[in-house]
This record gives C-alpha cells, structure tokens and sequence, in this order.
C-alpha cells in the first residue's frame, strides 16, 4: 500500500470513529431529554442527527461525482 493510499484510509477510519462518537453523544442527549421532558434537548439532538446525517451523505455524493 503506497502512502497515499495509507493517508486516506486512515483519515477515512478517523473520521468515521468521530461520527460514530457523535452520533453516540446526540443519542445519549436526546434520549436523555426524552427521559427528562427536555423537549428542547429532544429538538436539539434531533436536528444535530438530521444535520450529521445530510453532512455525510453531501460528503460522499461530492466525491462521486467529483471522481467521474
């Protein structure tokens, strides 16, 4: 595997265990605000899942069509 090819997997693993934390984290406190009656944690974590959610997906939309 040349260099470049290391780079990218790498970032490629990094950037999934953030998202993976993330999307833990906007779990827990949304979960957590449905427990409490916060409906403003429920809002708030729901619109941070939706916005993680379409950050992605426009991520790997942009690179396909960049690569053709």
């Amino acid at each position: 595997m040349n260099n470049e090819m290391f780079k990218l997997v790498t970032r490629r693993y990094l950037a999934w265990g953030f998202v993976g934390i993330a999307t833990v984290v906007i779990s827990f406190i949304a979960v957590y605000g449905a427990v409490t009656r916060q409906t403003e944690l429920v809002t708030m974590a729901a619109g941070g899942l939706l916005t993680e959610i379409g950050a992605v997906i426009g991520f790997y939309f942009s690179k396909k069509v960049s690569e053709e």
